[in-house]
């Protein structure tokens, strides 16, 4: 093996040629994270994609995992004191994917460039040497480690029709990072708007906790729905509904994650 190695790299020099064409996006396949907003940047023969999503690193970790299953591309991330690094030799491009833990959130640096033809070789006689170990070895195979299945892709987060204002009005709906939110002015006391949502997520199979009614209505109140995964979301949603005075009247405010 060590011939091998000997030969390949005696001739680096002069197989330094692209073997793939320089890119001018990134692979098709490739998709960020949902609800990601990309930067992406012309690197003299690369492509650089950045983001940051509110997900944890082990949720965007899944994603890509679930992007390389599609593509039949082998996965080996490699775990990192931040986060996690990915590096392989996809069909349009060398790949090397960043996965880095922030406060909050994760941010995501994807580089694609052209691969080169030592780079490939070096890349097979790494691939013959594992292979010539595991025979030699039968118990190295236990060594290996085992990553979960991806998990399919989650629907996307949308607001239900029946989720609406006390009077039976529609909410007006803002999209925020993993989270829908909307808000409303209500005349009734405090216990009637309570009492009108624990009804209203209870009769759509959430199970229901809210504040008790000893509370003085100086600091509001609360009802909290959250649902599993089997419902008309396809996902675990929890809605928050807070409920404060304002003067005379009260406000309602609704958050859906």
């Amino acid at each position: 093996m060590p011939r091998l190695w000997t030969c390949a790299l005696s001739v680096a020099c002069a197989a330094a040629q692209f073997v793939t064409p320089v890119p001018a996006e990134l692979p098709a396949w490739l998709a960020p994270y949902p609800g990601a907003n990309p930067a992406n940047r012309k690197m003299a023969n690369s492509v650089e994609s950045s983001y940051t999503v509110a997900a944890p690193a082990r949720d965007v970790l899944a994603h890509f995992r679930s992007l390389f299953a599609s593509a039949s591309l082998t996965f080996r991330p490699d775990s990192m004191g931040y986060g996690f690094f990915i590096r392989a030799a996809a069909p349009e491009c060398d790949l090397a994917i960043n996965i880095q833990r922030r406060d909050p959130g994760t941010s995501v640096k994807v580089n694609c460039s052209p691969r080169l033809a030592v780079n490939d070789r070096m890349a097979d006689l790494q691939e013959q040497e594992r292979a010539e170990h595991a025979q030699s070895d039968p118990m190295k195979k236990f060594d290996s480690p085992v990553y979960p299945q991806p998990k399919p892709p989650q629907a996307p987060l949308a607001w239900p029709s029946w989720l609406v204002r006390v009077d039976g009005a529609r909410l007006p709906v803002e999209k925020h990072p993993g989270q829908l939110r909307s808000s409303f002015t209500s005349m009734p006391t405090r216990e009637a708007i309570q009492a009108f949502y624990v009804d209203l997520l209870g009769s759509h199979n959430f199970r229901v906790t809210r504040s008790v009614a000893q509370v003085s209505e100086k600091s509001g109140s609360w009802v909290e729905g959250s649902s599993g995964p089997d419902n008309e979301f396809g996902r675990r949603v929890v809605i928050w509904v807070k409920i404060r005075p304002a003067g005379k009247d009260f406000v309602v405010d609704i958050s859906m994650q």
